[in-house]
């Protein structure tokens, strides 16, 4: 099988390199494009008005300066010399739930492979630093990727959460939905600089999740694996307002 690796932390993160390990020890060809740097919270965000330079090759390797989306785009239009199967987005450093989702470069690298017409999955893991605990993520693929290979793919991808714990302590795996009760408490911070102009950042620490069982937040709050399958296309809805 060949695989299409990217993600949204760049092409030297742990969790990256983790899955290029594992796929190439399981046998299957595994071609990565990423990002040449990190590229958290840039959504669905792709290149139009500029060109986007390859960085490093070496291979079955391309880094490039763009985002997570043009890496799936030119991976699938032919960077990568051969046909993929499937793109697997991820690990990413830090969990995608609720809200996450749409914030998430790692999600939307999969979604992107989602409306190529490409089966995705994305992968993240509950911790940023010091210590990933991947394992655990090596057994459940041994487990279930290929079940999840299995899968209709026309419209939604798989969002998949991991606690950051060892597999024994795993209590299993649970079909969830996203959190919609979730939010960040983002503050506005700035300084001036000595010489000109003020610089802003945004903190957007401590998430704060409303704990409804059924949930992506829920499941891994109490040491589940969150399995959600994530439509590629927004639902409408109905409202009642006559035109």
């Amino acid at each position: 099988m060949n695989i299409l690796l990217t993600n949204d932390d760049g092409y030297q993160a742990e969790g990256l390199n983790f899955l290029l390990n594992y796929f190439s020890n399981k046998k299957h060809k595994v071609f990565t494009v990423a990002p040449d740097i990190e590229k958290s919270g840039c959504s669905h965000s792709l290149t139009f008005s500029d060109t986007i330079r390859l960085v490093e090759h070496k291979q079955n390797l391309w880094a490039l300066k763009g985002t997570p989306v043009d890496c799936v785009i030119l991976g699938l239009l032919g960077l990568v010399p051969e046909k993929i199967d499937i793109v697997i987005s991820g690990i990413n450093h830090g969990p995608n739930i609720g809200r996450d989702i749409l914030y998430s470069g790692t999600a939307a690298a999969a979604r992107q492979a989602g409306l190529s017409g490409m089966p995705a999955i994305a992968l993240s893991i509950n911790a940023w630093r010091p210590k990933f605990i991947f394992d655990t993520i090596a057994v459940f693929l041994d487990k279930y990727f290929n079940k999840l290979l299995n899968a209709d793919f026309k419209n939604y991808f798989f969002n998949i959460n991991f606690p950051n714990i060892s597999f024994d302590k795993i209590k299993g795996v649970k079909k969830t939905i996203p959190c919609i009760n979730h939010y960040y408490q983002d503050e506005l911070i700035h300084f001036d600089s000595p010489y000109q102009g003020r610089y802003y950042w945004v903190k957007g620490s401590n998430p704060v999740y409303k704990l409804e069982e059924g949930t992506d937040a829920y499941a891994v709050k109490n040491d589940f694996i969150s399995v959600s399958a994530v439509k590629i296309f927004p639902e409408a809805v109905d409202f009642d307002i006559e035109f």
